[in-house]
């Protein structure tokens, strides 16, 4: 939780779908790293396929994948009562780490790059990688990195990754990044919307990210032909 300034309040790992409703304050905005809304039985959603366009691809998502990675939708399940209490939407922390990675690099008000200079550029951009991959180890040495890039558009009031050794502990701090990327896109959402971009609807599937002028126009671009081209609904 992180109040209207952008300052840490609160950082909680939580367990079960209860404790998670009853952290979430009334009149909340709140983002999400779960689907929240998947009609497709198979393949992907729109969102999914709009983003891959824009070289920021996401883990294709159905019903049928969820309930055999997971067992179940859980965001999806969840999204009634967490509606129930304010704004939601998912969100994506690889893309929130990729985007703030790439405004680092870039100069303070610099100008929007033609398409295919911007192209060039995002492609050699990479977010921290802090997750396992299946059933492997850890992997600390992203931790530092990602929460770097956090407390530069967030006041963590000193919270930094624990350094951990065993891999609990590195597996609990990327579950906190997680969360500390996607408190940044509600935050960004409630006091500065023109700084993200909110894409799809409540119903097939919306996810909001941090987007620049660059990031902006190609998605533009992109929904504009998939639409015409009968590819995509949103």
């Amino acid at each position: 939780m992180v109040d209207g300034s952008g300052r840490l309040e609160h950082l909680e790992l939580v367990q079960f779908d209860d404790q998670l409703i009853g952290a979430v304050p009334p009149s909340a905005v709140v983002a999400v790293d779960a689907p929240l809304a998947v009609l497709n039985e198979s393949g992907q959603r729109d969102l999914e396929r709009v983003l891959a366009w824009c070289d920021a691809p996401l883990f294709p998502t159905s019903r049928r994948r969820l309930h055999r990675l997971h067992g179940r939708l859980r965001g999806v399940d969840l999204s009634p009562s967490l509606t129930g209490l304010g704004d939601v939407v998912e969100a994506a922390p690889d893309l929130v780490l990729r985007q703030l990675a790439w405004a680092r690099e870039r100069e303070p008000g610099a100008a929007a790059l033609g398409l295919g200079s911007y192209r060039e550029r995002w492609l050699g951009v990479r977010a921290p990688v802090y997750r396992p991959r299946g059933r492997a180890r850890a992997r600390p040495a992203g931790l530092t990195p990602a929460a770097e890039l956090l407390a530069g558009v967030l006041d963590l009031g000193g919270w930094r990754p624990s350094g951990s050794p065993d891999d609990a502990g590195a597996l609990h701090d990327a579950a906190r990044l997680d969360a500390l990327a996607c408190a940044y896109v509600a935050h960004l959402l409630s006091r500065r919307p023109h700084e993200a971009l909110v894409l799809g609807t409540a119903e097939r599937g919306r996810i909001a990210f941090p987007a620049d002028d660059n990031l902006r126009e190609r998605v533009r671009i992109n929904l504009q032909r998939l639409r015409s081209e009968g590819q995509v609904t949103i």
